[in-house]
């Protein structure tokens, strides 16, 4: 999923709420960072060393006679036989830990605004969080308790079996705030393409601009009434707002993050600190142009601008080809789909780092668990996560149902007995266990993905390290100049990406000016400040 920002309304209330108990950085920036390489000392770690000792009772000392009920707060829809599983699991959890869950559903409806509420709310005792519903600067102010001192009194065995490495990345301001899961995942952006038609009209596979374009117009030269590109405009506060078909040129620049950096910035992988700007560049011309020229040949429909998102379009035959949003997951997916519905077609992916040599797993932030500031019962929270992570069979019942009744193992794989539970049916992404976690048959062809993309991602100049992930971005000193910048972007960067202009230089002219107007150096000048403190803090140069 993109990242979303939730209401800067939230994160400033809760500030004055922010305790120092491991300290906070001396700019007042609600960075996040992320892991330093293997090779570097933790700069976090270190300061979390340093934090003063807390009055927490050891392990040893926790007592458990007196039953704690928590609440669980996971994103998406409760699963049909909620109650059942959540009744198997509380048996364990009475056992070790005298305490049970109640799993609370965000549904998808509105979900950020629910987070937002739950949160505020004092409701919730343990929590999912993610980089995409913004736990760097929610940790900043304030909405989780510090969990540093709690690992090393209470949970050990949850420190040790984390590590320092991924601990570090959830590190805010020098503390910890969540506890990450221990299954690495490649989430790649590439190219889902349809492979039959590849092959059917020998088209070039499309891992190039060049071989991109040629790759459609073979299509469509050989089958003028089939859809090439479903492509749109989503609304976003994340400031990459603009025409998904510009995701494209992750196959041409090793940038940090997919589409540059914020603002119209941009730094390659191997020199994240090098900022260089792309909105003034040359290079920004001559890919509008390119695009200018794709809507002409009719790669993607006139309307696209106002046109829904069509989640079903690939899936249905309405495109060949999927760019913005697309991981190896949905690689997956569309392999079920295409032989449940059309067995005679084929779907291929592509990740863009394959050709610019910039690959990486998810960043630990990715998916992960916290304690809500205000836990009534922070020590005993943690050890039900530590169960529900570590024991095998707490954490098969959470994530897989009751055996024989939803799931069955065979020959090591998952397979699934029941809707009414399906797999990962509680939404406990953070809680997933690399150690327990059983594989379903389509997790074979998705490992020899991820296998492909580890021998990559060794290769580069900071191995395997999610460098942009970890950053988060204070930007209440220049909120209004950002929302100026943000509209500016949905009026005249997305018609630019459509090719819906008719003179290109023109209108990245006007573009420019009106970002001038709105106040993009403002932005630009606080980012980078903020980015460039976050690379020195990490050695990434």
């Amino acid at each position: 999923m993109k990242r979303k920002a939730l209401s800067v309304m939230l994160i400033a209330s809760m500030t004055a709420a922010m305790l120092s108990a491991c300290g906070s950085s001396d700019n007042g920036s609600a960075s996040a960072p992320a892991a330093t390489p293997a090779t570097e000392e933790s700069t976090a770690t270190e300061s979390t060393a340093a934090a003063t000792e807390s009055e927490a009772p050891t392990a040893a000392e926790l007592d458990m006679s007196e039953r704690v009920d928590l609440v669980f707060y996971v994103m998406g829809d409760a699963p049909a036989d909620e109650q059942a599983v959540e009744d198997a699991l509380n048996e364990i959890l009475l056992e070790k830990c005298n305490a049970t869950v109640d799993f609370q559903f965000s549904t998808w409806t509105d979900f950020q605004q629910k987070y937002s509420l739950e949160i505020t709310s004092g409701n919730a005792d343990l929590i999912y969080i993610a980089n995409w519903l913004n736990y760097g600067q929610l940790a900043s102010s304030g909405a989780f308790e510090e969990l540093d001192d709690l690992l090393d009194t209470v949970s050990p065995d949850l420190k040790a079996a984390i590590g320092d490495n991924a601990l570090n990345m959830c590190s805010v301001n020098g503390c910890v705030y969540a506890i990450p899961n221990t299954w690495s995942e490649y989430v790649s952006p590439g190219i889902k393409y349809r492979e039959d038609l590849r092959e059917k009209y020998d088209l070039p596979v499309p891992d190039s601009l060049e071989n991109f374009e040629a790759y459609l117009l073979g299509i469509k030269e050989n089958e003028p009434n089939q859809g090439l590109l479903t492509v749109t405009t989503e609304e976003s506060q994340d400031l990459f707002t603009g025409f998904d078909a510009a995701w494209i040129f992750n196959l041409k620049y090793p940038w940090v993050y997919r589409n540059g950096l914020p603002y119209g910035l941009a730094a390659n992988y191997d020199t994240p600190d090098q900022v260089y700007d792309y909105w003034w560049s040359d290079d920004f011309v001559e890919d509008m142009k390119l695009l200018k020229k794709w809507a002409d040949l009719g790669f993607w429909s006139k309307s696209a601008l106002s046109d829904t998102n069509d989640s079903e379009s690939y899936k249905n035959g309405l495109c060949v080809a999927e760019i913005a949003g697309q991981n190896p997951n949905k690689q997956i997916t569309a392999i079920q789909d295409f032989t449940n519905d059309h067995p005679d077609w084929k779907t291929e992916y592509y990740a863009y780092g394959e050709t610019t040599g910039v690959i990486y797993p998810g960043h630990a932030t990715q998916n992960g668990t916290a304690i809500v500031r205000g836990c009534k019962n922070p020590e005993r929270a943690l050890k039900v996560l530590e169960t529900l992570m570590l024991d095998q069979e707490a954490n098969d019942i959470c994530q897989y149902g009751i055996e024989g009744t939803h799931y069955e193992v065979v020959d090591g794989i998952y397979n699934n007995l029941s809707t009414d539970f399906p797999y990962e049916g509680f939404n406990t992404w953070g809680l997933r266990n690399g150690d327990y976690k059983l594989p379903q048959s389509t997790d074979i062809e998705l490992q020899k993905m991820f296998d492909k993309y580890d021998e990559l991602g060794e290769k580069t100049k900071f191995p395997n390290v999610n460098i942009y992930d970890g950053f988060s971005e204070d930007y209440e000193a220049y909120q209004a100049e950002r929302t100026a910048v943000s509209n500016i972007i949905k009026q005249y960067l997305a018609p630019l990406q459509a090719g819906q202009v008719a003179d290109v230089d023109a209108a990245v002219e006007e573009f420019r000016q009106k970002m001038i107007d709105a106040g993009i150096e403002t932005c630009r000048d606080g980012f980078k400040e903020q980015w460039q403190t976050y690379c020195d803090t990490y050695g990434y140069h």
